[in-house]
């Protein structure tokens, strides 16, 4: 499977998977539905997760609604596909509460850069022992000690420094591929890999395909 990332362009709906148990998509919001799929192929467990994106993602758009947390703890994988297509809970903010929810996630690791927002509430993670653990540069990410299976999860957006976020103010190459050698380890020993291209949010068109190009046939390859 080849992927042209110069045709690369904005498609909520669009997510693929590359080989290496890496998945490529636009929205954010279907890493939920990757993840559930993969641990019905995997006979169930919890998975750790490690959150690398410019945002936390924190939204949890289930809470305080009875009706709508029993709709999403009864949901198949095909009721997720069905929630996550429709975009109302499940959303490119609102995927990692919804796997805290479900009872997926064991642990979280974030690396996320946004200084105007939260992690996730404290409570949600108490009452479903998902413990958070916010690491502030690259070294610390390396040194995280990950409990069980893991997945990694990353935003291109991370890399591009202005919140106009269209603009985009991208680090340079030699950055970034620093920032992925540095971490390249849970990379490697991830059971899966999700990446968002979060077109609109990582950059110009061109600057998320050039950032497409660079960073995730680059993971493939240390995975393959």
């Amino acid at each position: 499977m080849t992927t042209d990332y110069s045709a690369l362009s904005e498609d909520r709906d669009y997510f693929e998977p590359l080989p290496a148990g890496v998945w490529l998509m636009d929205d954010h919001k279907w890493a939920l539905l990757i993840w559930e799929q993969h641990r019905l192929r995997a006979s169930g467990g919890r998975y750790s997760l490690i959150h690398a994106d410019y945002h936390w993602d924190s939204t949890d758009d289930f809470r305080d609604d009875e009706d709508a947390q029993a709709e999403l703890d009864a949901a198949d994988s095909d009721g997720i596909r069905a929630m996550t297509a429709v975009g109302e809970r499940i959303t490119y903010d609102s995927f990692i509460a919804p796997a805290v929810r479900r009872g997926l996630l064991s642990e979280i690791h974030f690396y996320c850069l946004q200084n105007d927002s939260e992690p996730l509430d404290k409570s949600l993670c108490e009452e479903f022992k998902t413990p958070q653990h916010l690491h502030d540069d690259a070294a610390s990410l390396a040194n995280a000690v990950t409990v069980g299976p893991l997945f990694f999860d990353l935003c291109l957006d991370l890399f591009n420094r202005t919140d106009n976020f269209e603009e985009g103010d991208l680090w340079s190459d030699a950055e970034v591929i620093s920032f992925l050698e540095t971490i390249k380890h849970h990379i490697q020993a991830a059971e899966l890999v999700t990446i968002s291209l979060s077109f609109g949010y990582s950059g110009s068109v061109d600057d998320t395909r050039h950032l497409a190009e660079l960073v995730v046939p680059r993971m493939v390859g240390w995975r393959t």
